[in-house]
């Protein structure tokens, strides 16, 4: 049946209808002498109103008043109305004709349209009960695309998940690799091609090929794969349903990207507390030993033990280097212990006390350095953890040392900006990579070769922990890390209960 045939069947009807309309009134005329006989042309127009609306209708009346003037109307064989009654009547069948056409159609646009709405609501209900059955809504995918090819006048239908080369078809019809590849493309930079969903109904745009081309909507969690029949495309009612279904599907896939990311953040938490746990306690079960090999070392090292200068040369050493694996031994335990859980024990502290303990802890690391401060003398009370923050001070002044060339200065100073304190450590070394400024709190990344890549790591989480923040720029004078903690005046302080 060709495409045109079943626009043109509700005219061939009405032209159909009028001539045997036209038929039975003359045939009844000559037998009964009854009234108004035209207005059986206008059953004949209201059928054609409310099975196919209301232009076959109109088209219609207007062939009935011509037919009925024509055959029926003295003089016969023209359109000329001698009789002014026959005139009056042929008026009244068109306005009748035209107003019944009209408000039949109407009514049974409203009664598909609500018919419609209450199959749409039916299916979309039918997908979202299956969506609650399960959290990843594969039962409900499939019965959306299976909805889709029989309610929504698709041919075929295919629901992608995930974005770029990551996606993937998760309910519907398999993909060629061709498709597949334009998907993710699409996907990828979030174009439709050949549909849009837009306000809560699909436009569909005209695709000039010679192949069937797949018709591609991009939604919130992925991407919407379908192609058209070849008798047309939906109709209205049909396309409003699709735009349900689509958005529907789309907050499906979102749900389930958002399963899946919780997911993967539970085995990240999960691994990351059994690499805490393993640290925690390999670096317990090594601290012992360790203990014991310095002691060993200590006493090898004392003149009662009897070496000779070469071995106590070489004793030194070993005991430098047993106490470097100390020292990292301490900060992996530092960090387990950080990323398990930060316990802090804030009270009011001054910064000059904190630092002079970070100072007299370096001892002889601080020779042959040119040490700055730059203090403003009325510095409020900072609200930390004494230890924590002493820490943070020695792994920064430690840090900057380090760069520092012999000779080269080293500047700690501080700031008041309200609601915290800026304490920076400033050195002489040679400047930081751009792309290495943030690199450089990693953990386990370190720029010089030896180095546990810890220090800073474990110092940002400390800052962190105290609601501040931690930074690295390059200045004029070298390298300079700054960390921001609160006043005493800005963390609040519970107050005690009218019965306390």
């Amino acid at each position: 049946m060709r495409a045109w045939w079943p626009r043109a069947l509700p005219y061939v009807v009405g032209l159909a209808g009028v001539g045997l309309v036209t038929a039975l009134i003359a045939a009844v005329r000559p037998l009964a002498a009854l009234p108004n006989l035209s207005f059986a042309y206008l059953l004949l127009v209201l059928f054609l109103s409310a099975i196919w609306g209301w232009r076959p209708a109109v088209a219609t009346a207007l062939l009935a008043f011509s037919a009925y003037d024509w055959f029926l109307v003295q003089p016969y064989g023209t359109l000329y109305i001698s009789a002014p009654r026959d005139g009056l009547d042929l008026v009244l069948l068109l306005a009748a004709a035209l107003l019944g056409a009209r408000l039949v159609s109407t009514l049974a646009r409203q009664r598909r349209g609500a018919e419609a709405e209450a199959i749409e609501s039916g299916i979309v209900n039918e997908v979202a009960v299956a969506a609650l059955r399960e959290p990843e809504g594969d039962e409900a995918l499939r019965l959306l695309c299976r909805h889709a090819v029989e309610a929504g006048g698709l041919q075929a239908i295919a629901l992608m998940a995930g974005e770029g080369e990551e996606a993937k078809v998760v309910a519907g019809d398999a993909l060629s690799a061709a498709d597949l590849r334009q998907a993710r493309w699409a996907a990828a930079r979030g174009m439709d091609l050949g549909a849009r969903l837009e306000g809560g109904e699909l436009h569909l745009m005209r695709i000039y090929s010679p192949r069937r081309e797949p018709r591609l909507v991009t939604l919130s969690g992925g991407v919407a794969v379908f192609w058209l029949r070849d008798e047309g495309p939906p109709g209205p009612e049909q396309c409003h349903l699709l735009a349900a279904l689509l958005a529907v599907g789309g907050l499906l896939l979102d749900r389930r990207r958002g399963a899946a990311a919780v997911e993967r953040a539970r085995a990240l938490e999960a691994s990351d507390r059994l690499k805490t746990a393993v640290l925690s306690s390999v670096s317990h079960e090594l601290k012992t030993p360790i203990a014991s090999l310095r002691a060993g070392l200590s006493m090898l090292a004392m003149p009662e033990a009897g070496l000779a200068p070469e071995h106590c040369e070489m004793v030194a050493g070993l005991d430098r280097q047993t106490s470097r694996l100390d020292h990292l031994v301490s900060d992996l335990l530092t960090m387990a212990r950080l990323e398990a859980e930060v316990s802090l024990e804030r009270s009011p502290q001054q910064l000059e006390e904190m630092l002079g303990s970070a100072l007299r802890s370096l001892g002889p690391l601080l020779d042959g350095v040119d040490l700055r401060l730059e203090l403003p003398p009325d510095l409020p009370p900072l609200m930390v953890d004494e230890l924590q923050v002493e820490r943070v001070l020695t792994n920064l002044l430690e840090n900057a040392v380090e760069w520092t060339p012999a000779g080269g200065r080293v500047t700690v100073g501080a700031e008041r900006q309200d609601p915290r304190l800026a304490v920076w450590v400033e050195n002489q070394g040679p400047p930081i990579a751009e792309e290495e400024l943030e690199r450089v709190f990693s953990k386990f990344w370190t720029r010089r070769k030896g180095g546990s890549g810890l220090g800073l790591a474990i110092s940002r989480r400390i800052v962190e922990a105290h609601g501040g923040t931690i930074r690295a720029e390059n200045r004029p004078g070298g390298p300079r890390f700054t960390c921001q903690l609160p006043l005493e005046a800005a963390v609040p302080v519970a107050e005690p209960s009218p019965g306390g």
